[in-house]
């Protein structure tokens, strides 16, 4: 359990969460140095992770719970999945890429370390923070889920793309409370991801 007054975590919320995203979405931080900011996030939320002497269960990195955690992520990976599909093709019709690997070869070599880092920041550290000022279970699902999409606001401005993220993220954040693992999270994030990807969600030119 992490132990840090209010006003601090707080002001980690802000700093880490809201004022890049700030920055980023007025072009003070030019969107080419997007990889750039969100690997200095990272390496700020390490540095609070170690010296407020997180736990890797802390984190939800942990393999205790594999075996009891397992089902309800491959549910919830696959029926996501299949209505990310469905909706891509059926209901919005969306295009989606004829040569995938070739096409999209920049985005797929990062996607496995983009997935994990957004998860490591956005659910291992951020939820036990907001916990820490907000006692809402709900509230605290809603408030990392706008986070969430605002992060993304520096790829698409699509009304249809922050949807499509917020309700993810809301999906993202309530399975993690409930089933803590770094790990399963972040193999169900890479999988949607992927399939956003292809439908291509997230691809406004900059």
């Amino acid at each position: 359990m992490i132990y840090i007054p209010a006003w601090l975590a707080i002001l980690e919320v802000l700093i880490i969460f809201v004022l890049p995203v700030f920055l980023m979405y007025e072009k003070i931080i030019p969107f080419k140095y997007r990889l750039h900011t969100m690997g200095l996030i990272g390496l700020a939320v390490t540095s609070l992770v170690v010296v407020q002497k997180w736990t890797l269960t802390d984190l939800g990195i942990r393999v205790d719970n594999l075996q009891g955690h397992l089902v309800p992520y491959v549910l919830f990976t696959i029926l996501i999945s299949i209505v990310i599909v469905y909706l891509s093709n059926t209901v919005l019709k969306r295009t989606h890429y004829v040569h995938y690997w070739t096409e999209k070869k920049h985005h797929l070599k990062f996607l496995i370390p983009n997935c994990f880092l957004q998860e490591f920041l956005f659910r291992a550290f951020l939820i036990p923070v907001l916990f820490i000022f907000i006692d809402s279970l709900f509230i605290v699902v809603l408030v990392n889920s706008i986070l969430f999409m605002s992060i993304h606001v520096i790829y698409s401005t699509k009304f249809m793309d922050l949807l499509f993220v917020f309700i993810e993220g809301f999906l993202f954040a309530t399975i993690f409370i409930f089933y803590p693992n770094l790990i399963f999270i972040t193999i169900a994030h890479c999988i949607h991801n992927y399939l956003a990807i292809f439908y291509k969600f997230f691809v406004d030119e900059r």
